[in-house]
């Protein structure tokens, strides 16, 4: 089995390194505070969420998983969040006498599938969904660990939570997090300057309403240990060298790390003993031609200025608006790079880790290179 994985959550051995990133969130929330990560694409919030879970679980409290990206409306929101928050209940029945005692003009059906479970959902008919019924649903994660417990909730993509401007939802939110006593939130979104500006701008609901967390690249000792690890397991041997030239090609991305790896590995797996140079770049031309049409119809719909400074962004990504940058590059005046900066970065297209902008996609960035 290929011992490298990317698409889905990571977990078990597959997931590493991210120790003290995860120590961390266990004690913030543990702690009784809040969280906002930080954190570009592709960087392994999720299984990192995931990890803490399992710890945090472990210790006793109840802990949702909610991911904002299906939400497009209020009705949608109710309906999905209380299907999480049942999908964490032993007992339904008690589950549904909870929620129409806490949640009105709602009304919960409790049915049974095929093979006899019961399955909880919403009938909305003849009932609309306002900022009561939504904040009556807020309640109910206080009102199902009972006394002797805490939940946890974990908010993904985030930023989705501009859908719900229709009934105030960051207020109304951020008033709860205020008065509720058991329960604490940990925010991440793939849009980091959206994630910034729900929760630095002063003039938003959520300013300071939780400690900010970021997580950046993994370290390269510890990845190359974990890659050698990998394809030692199938008698594969991995200099270091080689680990590094990957590590490069994906500009040290978790997602995109795993990816490569795993194409090598399925390539070396029955025929090969040792992973070369001219084998990486193969796999890495072979992952870019999966993509290429992709890639071609990506870079032709840009700009001429947002083209312009992808191609300089494949050399360096530091200090992109001064005029040595602009000079060395030929790109055109401050204001319009930075127009053009920030649309790419609203399209996720490029993003930032302090000051250095980079492609969110490595392999888009060796297209780039080639064009």
């Amino acid at each position: 089995m290929n011992p490298f994985h990317y698409g889905s959550i990571v977990r078990g051995k597959s997931f590493f390194d991210r120790k003290e990133e995860c120590e961390r969130i266990v004690k913030t929330l543990s702690g009784g505070n809040n969280i906002v990560l930080y954190a570009p694409r592709r960087f392994g919030k999720t299984s990192l969420i995931f990890s803490a879970i399992e710890q945090l679980e472990a210790q006793g409290f109840c802990c949702i998983y909610f991911d904002f990206m299906p939400v497009f409306s209020p009705e949608s929101f109710v309906r999905l969040y209380a299907k999480a928050l049942s999908g964490k209940q032993s007992n339904l029945q008690k589950f549904v006498q909870i929620f129409i005692s806490t949640v009105k003009n709602i009304r919960p059906v409790l049915s049974f599938d095929s093979e006899g479970s019961p399955e909880f959902s919403i009938d909305f008919a003849n009932s609309s969904v306002n900022e009561l019924v939504v904040s009556q649903l807020l309640d109910m994660p206080e009102k199902l660990v009972g006394t002797n417990r805490r939940a946890l909730i974990f908010f993904d993509e985030f930023q989705e939570v501009e859908k719900l401007s229709s009934i105030n939802f960051e207020s109304l939110l951020r008033s709860k997090i205020q008065q509720q006593q058991k329960t604490n939130y940990l925010f991440l979104g793939s849009k980091t300057h959206i994630m910034k500006e729900l929760f630095n701008n002063n003039k938003r609901a959520f300013y300071n309403a939780a400690l900010p967390m970021s997580i950046s690249y993994l370290p390269e000792d510890e990845t190359i240990e974990y890659l050698q690890r990998g394809f030692a397991g199938s008698s594969i041997r991995l200099d270091a060298e080689i680990a590094r030239h990957i590590i490069s090609i994906t500009s040290m991305i978790p997602h995109y790390i795993q990816q490569l790896a795993a194409e090598i590995w399925q390539y070396a797996v029955n025929s090969r003993d040792l992973v070369t140079k001219k084998i990486v770049d193969e796999c890495s031309m072979h992952l870019l031609a999966h993509k290429s049409d992709y890639y071609m119809e990506l870079f032709d719909r840009q700009s001429q200025s947002r083209k312009q400074l992808l191609q300089a962004l494949t050399k360096s990504g530091k200090n992109i608006f001064s005029i040595s940058y602009i000079k060395a590059f030929h790109l055109p005046s401050a204001a319009t790079l930075q127009r053009a900066a920030q649309g790419l970065v609203r399209d996720g297209i490029i993003d930032k880790i302090n000051d250095e902008y980079f492609i969110s996609d490595p392999f888009f960035k060796l297209f780039v290179e080639q064009t």
